[in-house]
């Protein structure tokens, strides 16, 4: 189980979608409405990861239009989100009201979660990757003790990064330079949208 922990920790590492929504949303909006974000997203590993243990690589390597469709899909959202910040012009502007009514918003879960559905790292991740560590574990308990790491890991790890961007000297530099972020960030996400609809469609043409 350490060597699970060590692989997952590694992968959350590599900065991605998720963690731009994250540190995006606690410099933004505020660290309650980030949190929302992180429960979203962990929600959404944990799904990953189940479908890992579950037999998902051998599933795709079965059938490898069906993952194709999977990318694609998620390669598309994130391309949208991507495209919307990309086009935003004016920086952010912080008013206490709005903040408490974002941070009332339990839809930032459901964004979450929708961005790590959509995220090409995952997918690859969780199919490749993580589905070498998981295929060994045939064991119930085992399988719910890998769960339950992988997820508190994720939550703890994201709830860092809410912690860290939703200081006053990040939220200081974001009103400064929120479009540039803005736009930055839409423009990762967008490659990264690209990519898994290509990807996507190399798969579901093969």
């Amino acid at each position: 189980m350490l060597y699970l922990m060590f692989v997952h920790l590694m992968g959350l590492l590599s900065p991605g979608p998720d963690f731009f929504y994250v540190s995006r949303a606690a410099a933004m909006n505020s660290r309650r409405t980030a949190i929302y974000g992180v429960i979203g997203i962990t929600i959404g590993v944990t799904i990953w990861a189940t479908a890992a243990v579950l037999g998902l690589a051998i599933v795709f390597k079965t059938m490898p239009a069906l993952q194709g469709i999977v990318m694609a899909l998620g390669g598309s959202y994130l391309f949208y989100l991507g495209v919307k910040m990309a086009r935003v012009t004016t920086n952010a502007v912080f008013d206490e009201s709005n903040l408490i009514q974002n941070t009332a918003s339990k839809n930032e879960i459901i964004k979450g979660l929708l961005v790590n559905l959509s995220n090409a790292k995952v997918v690859i991740y969780f199919s490749s990757v993580m589905s070498f560590v998981l295929v060994n574990i045939t064991e119930t308990q085992q399988m719910l003790t890998a769960l339950l790491i992988i997820t508190i890991e994720t939550f703890v790890y994201f709830y860092v990064i809410s912690l860290l961007f939703s200081r006053s000297f990040a939220k200081r530099f974001y009103s400064r330079y929120s479009r540039y972020i803005d736009n930055a960030s839409g423009a990762i996400f967008i490659l990264f949208g690209a990519y898994l609809i290509y990807s996507g469609a190399l798969n579901i043409m093969s």
